[in-house]
């Protein structure tokens, strides 16, 4: 495990193994303010779930916000099973959730922000909901069209959005501005 940065009593960590899911307590499935939205993607137990992604190889990106020891937000992002059509790697965020009670405070926004800096080359996602959809447009994704030319051959995989390096950069710039500087 790695801490990244602090905001105030936040921590955003970064865990590399899966026994380190076992530190914090994951809220969920129990009432409407806890973890819950990929449930019917068949989430059901979120620390297994996130133990079983941090077993994979090559080890994902796995960063979660923490308060007071329990996860109030996370992301995931994997590899890519094919590169760009310009020979650049392509990650893909699979799955990106904060409590409800949290949502609106950016956290989101700062547990993609860390994602980029983790990956290379293109960020790929698919949004589930048109909130996610205009989440994901706000901060650099594009839609294929937006494209002279798509990058990523995502023919069989419809309703994917890009992020290019281009504008990974920009929204990595000023960063830190994000974050305290402790």
């Amino acid at each position: 495990m790695r801490i990244l940065k602090k905001l105030n009593n936040l921590l955003f960590i970064k865990l590399e193994e899966a026994s380190e899911v076992d530190k914090y307590k994951v809220p969920q499935l129990t009432t409407n303010t806890d973890f819950g939205f990929f449930r019917g993607l068949g989430i059901v137990d979120y620390a297994k779930t996130f133990k079983a992604w941090l077993r994979k190889f090559p080890r994902p990106v796995f960063i979660a916000c923490v308060e007071n020891n329990t996860i109030i937000g996370w992301v995931f992002i994997e590899d890519w099973e094919r590169c760009a059509i310009d020979g650049e790697p392509v990650h893909v965020l699979r799955a990106i959730e904060v409590l409800p009670g949290m949502r609106g405070s950016k956290i989101g926004f700062r547990l993609l922000l860390l994602g980029t800096f983790f990956t290379v080359g293109y960020l790929i996602t698919k949004p589930l909901t048109p909130e996610a959809r205009r989440f994901f447009k706000k901060y650099g994704f594009m839609e294929e069209s937006e494209f002279r030319k798509v990058p990523v051959d995502l023919s069989a995989h419809h309703g994917y959005l890009i992020m290019p390096p281009f504008k990974k950069k920009m929204l990595r710039d000023g960063a830190d501005s994000y974050f305290d500087q402790g």
